[in-house]
């Protein structure tokens, strides 16, 4: 028996069985002596070799169901304004309106009560020629203006009843102030600067003034020579009664 296990012990047969042998008394022996607990007991080289590469990532899973809508959050703040759209096409016309009330007409007979006019009045004399010029009111009055009721303002004068001046002729309501800048060697007509022309005649019996105007008067110095020129004029104003 011991020849026959004799013949079978080879070189390769002897060291396999001790390496076994070896083997299982060192891990016994390691498993009694040393219990590792932690990755901190095994050398981070060891580690490192032992740390695998990351596989590849695996299929998408299904896609799970809806869930439920999350309640409205807070309205944020107006953004700013933006810039003016371009402009669009005009639009069809409208409808025609309604026909409005009657309107008070631009032309009036008579100059209403309270409301004034004003013009302007110049005139020549030569010689011993009385000095005539006319002043029409563009609206007539209702009336005519009595004499006391018409009033001549020469230069640098203020009389009642008219408080302007030849640059801003005003006149009292149911007066006509007739103001003049230059005057020269002229001076009112005696009987009155200011006539009627719808009187019957020059005079105090015609002093005043119509509905339509008036004319004013002038008188040249005495004994002037008739190739002598005087020049007079200045504005007026009159104001409905």
């Amino acid at each position: 028996m011991f020849d026959r296990a004799r013949n079978r012990l080879t070189y390769a047969n002897v060291t396999a069985t001790l390496a076994l042998v070896f083997a299982m008394s060192g891990g016994a022996y390691a498993a009694n002596r040393f219990l590792i607990t932690s990755s901190r007991q095994i050398s981070p080289k060891v580690l490192k070799a032992l740390k695998g590469a990351p596989g590849k990532n695996g299929n998408p899973g299904a896609a799970g169901a809806q869930g439920p809508a999350g309640a409205a959050g807070a309205q944020g703040p107006a953004g700013p304004v933006g810039p003016a759209g371009p402009v669009g096409p005009a639009g069809a016309p409208g409808g025609e309106g309604k026909e409005g009330k009657p309107g008070t007409t631009g032309f009036t007979k008579t100059l209403p009560s309270g409301a004034t006019e004003t013009g302007v009045w110049a005139l020549q004399t030569h010689g011993e020629a009385l000095g005539i010029t006319s002043i029409s009111f563009s609206i007539p009055l209702e009336n005519g203006l009595g004499a006391s009721n018409v009033v001549f303002v020469g230069p640098e004068e203020s009389k009642p009843h008219c408080e302007g001046s030849v640059a801003s002729p005003e006149a009292e309501k149911g007066f006509l102030c007739v103001y003049t800048q230059r005057l020269a060697e002229l001076t009112p007509f005696v009987g009155a600067a200011i006539q009627n022309p719808s009187a019957p005649q020059f005079g105090p019996t015609g002093a005043g003034a119509g509905a339509s105007g008036a004319l004013i008067m002038l008188s040249p110095p005495e004994g002037s020579e008739v190739s002598s020129t005087e020049t007079a004029y200045g504005s007026w104003a009159v104001t409905a009664e």
